[in-house]
């Protein structure tokens, strides 16, 4: 399925290869040109690569239509088995993010803008969690499609291979200002925006970038600390600003360690004058526990065959890390003597963390460091998930000064905005782990019309 855009990707390193002086010219225009733009995430350049993400249009659609049966069969879990308090501990919800999520607001959706991360393999894809409180990405992508367009390599490139770019940007905002209005009941035809996080963030240069964005388009917009905020007569206020709708960035783990330095952040949100997206209740579906219920025939029973198969074929097997009694492959095992026992075929990983933090892949450690990791990982929050065969991919990239063939992970991750794709992230990196807070890049995914 994905093998089709294959052609174009050797084609593009060909043309790199075919003038190496041109490509450290190009480089150097590369780094520059995301320097001039405020791409950066903490300081370095979001990319080394002069080659953009490439993928054929019938493999994006096909990734669109699996993103959509995936999300309704979310949708439907959670109708079923939400109200259940039972399923609430399973999925690893703390009493004070009940008593959020429970806050009333007019917002229906769940989440209003997701992440859905999947790594490529060789023939197709695999996704491995669901980012559904606060996406990051948005805005670097919008600003990377810019920049590449600017290379001559990828003019020539698009002279054989016409292709077109899906801004996330763009999805995510329509959507956001399509809530305010017909869920949130919004009345300001211009809503005035607050891009709401730590100011201390590597992602800060984001937040510049979706500012001007918005901007530009007449919307007024505001980057506040949570701490800064002040709340009148219910209405947030930033920097002074009446606000309309709180973009926020700031996750509710973050929000709990300073939740009694910013009160009026929370007496906001329980006002519900100003939006805030996305709301509370994304924590239901954000907690990566949300791929047992998926692949846990206790709860997927509720689902058609079309969703059973697209959780079969597109996310791995996944439990929560205790000591049970389970049912994998069709044989009801012991989950920690089939973990322990199978090491290569397991990683763990937190519940709810971010950027690769706590993330132990079986298959990279010794045994002993395997058993030490699995002993620690019980007295905490963690899902165990299968492993997946990860794809790569050959990146022509200067490395020392001399231009290589790297062998490179693919993080491919499309963006949901209620039930549409709107574009994706692409992250890679040359190990198994592509987040960039781990030190991988990212580049914005093109798509080839005729392939």
């Amino acid at each position: 399925m994905l093998n089709p855009s294959k052609q174009a990707v050797d084609y593009y390193n060909q043309l790199i290869a075919s003038d190496l002086s041109a490509a450290t010219e190009q480089h150097q225009m590369l780094l520059e040109l995301q320097k001039a733009h405020g791409v950066n995430f903490g300081g370095r350049p979001l990319t080394e690569s002069l080659r953009p993400m490439v993928m054929g249009e019938m493999t994006y659609q096909y990734i669109q239509d699996t993103v959509y049966v995936i999300r309704q069969a979310i949708l439907k879990i959670a109708a079923a088995f939400f109200n259940d308090r039972k399923t609430l501990d399973e999925l690893g919800l703390t009493d004070f993010e009940i008593e959020l999520c429970a806050i009333p607001t007019n917002i229906i959706r769940m989440s209003a803008t997701a992440r859905l991360d999947a790594f490529l393999t060789d023939n197709s894809f695999r996704f491995v969690e669901l980012n559904a409180e606060v996406p990051a990405g948005v805005g670097y992508m919008h600003e990377m499609s810019k920049i590449y367009q600017k290379l001559p390599v990828f003019q020539k490139f698009t002279e054989r291979y016409p292709v077109r770019f899906v801004s996330p940007m763009e999805h995510t905002f329509q959507g956001l200002i399509r809530l305010y209005h017909e869920e949130f009941c919004g009345l300001e035809e211009k809503p005035t925006f607050a891009i709401v996080d730590h100011l201390d963030v590597p992602t800060y240069p984001e937040f510049v970038i979706i500012r001007d964005y918005l901007q530009r388009l007449g919307y007024g917009a505001e980057i506040c600390d949570p701490r800064e905020l002040e709340c009148r007569d219910g209405w947030i206020y930033a920097n002074g600003k009446k606000i309309d709708i709180l973009y926020r960035r700031l996750l509710m783990n973050e929000f709990f360690e300073i939740q009694y330095d910013c009160q009026a952040y929370l007496e906001g949100y329980r006002a519900q004058k100003t939006c805030y997206l996305n709301s509370f209740r994304s924590k239901l579906v954000h907690k990566k526990m949300i791929f047992s219920l998926l692949t846990d025939p206790d709860y997927n029973r509720v689902l058609s065959q079309p969703e059973l198969k697209a959780i079969r074929d597109h996310i791995p097997w996944t439990r929560k890390l205790k000591s049970a009694r389970v049912r994998y492959r069709g044989a009801d095992v012991d989950l920690l003597e089939l973990i322990r026992r199978n090491k290569d075929s397991f990683i763990m990983k937190p519940n709810d963390d971010y950027g690769g933090h706590g993330v132990v892949l079986g298959f990279q450690e010794s045994q002993d460091t395997w058993e030490t990791a699995i002993n620690r990982a019980l007295q905490l929050d963690y899902v165990v998930q299968e492993a997946i065969e990860i794809g790569r991919e050959p990146f022509l990239l200067p490395v020392n000064g001399k231009w290589e063939s790297v062998s490179t992970v693919i993080d491919f991750d499309p963006y949901l905005n209620g039930p549409m794709m709107g574009g994706c992230l692409t992250r890679t990196s040359p190990t198994n782990l592509a987040n960039v807070t781990a030190g991988g890049g990212s580049i914005p995914l093109f798509i080839a019309r005729h392939l």
